[in-house]
């Protein structure tokens, strides 16, 4: 039987250049899935005006531009927003479709009471009024719900919205994930 054995035909100078050209083209593909990745997916975007429970201002948040073409918002969701010609940090109150009601201080979602705890002061106690979301519309709220005068300018558009909060990359003491 007759043994084959694999000869290059590229010298080691040329050897080289090819093992640098794949270096490159490797360095290139990945540079360029990293800026398409924080241009189209995760975009870097700076607090101005405080709105969310555990933000401040000058933080660095990675925005998801994409889950929205994937799945819906949920209420408690802290999002990226065009409110009034102001892009501002809240958090989602209600879905297009629902009723949000305030009784006695106390959060209503379709009926059902909302425990809002977590990321919320609440209303005040003799605050009562009942919004209905149209469909296709979102009620976004910041946390500090007593600042809040008239519930109903905070419906917007689902387009509206820029992206869903991820991540917070700055400052580095408080990197935090959200999902």
């Amino acid at each position: 039987m007759q043994e084959y054995t694999l000869r290059s035909t590229y010298t080691r100078s040329e050897s080289a250049a090819r093992r640098a050209a794949d270096v490159a083209v490797v360095i290139i593909l990945s540079v360029l899935l990293v800026f398409l990745l924080f241009r189209l997916m995760l975009v870097p975007c700076s607090v101005k005006e405080p709105k969310l429970t555990g933000f401040e201002e000058g933080d660095l948040l990675l925005v998801d531009r994409v889950s929205k073409f994937v799945s819906d918002y949920s209420v408690g969701d802290a999002v990226r927003a065009d409110v009034g010609g102001e892009y501002l940090f809240l958090r989602v109150a209600a879905a297009g479709g629902s009723t949000y009601t305030v009784r006695g201080g106390r959060a209503y979602l379709d009926g059902a009471l909302l425990d809002e705890s977590a990321y919320s002061d609440g209303w005040a106690d003799w605050l009562d009024f009942e919004i209905e979301i149209p469909e296709g519309k979102l009620l976004l709220l910041p946390d500090t719900r007593t600042s809040v005068n008239f519930p109903s300018s905070y419906i917007v558009d689902y387009s509206a919205v820029y992206g869903e909060v991820r991540f917070r990359v700055s400052p580095l003491k408080k990197l935090a994930f959200y999902f």
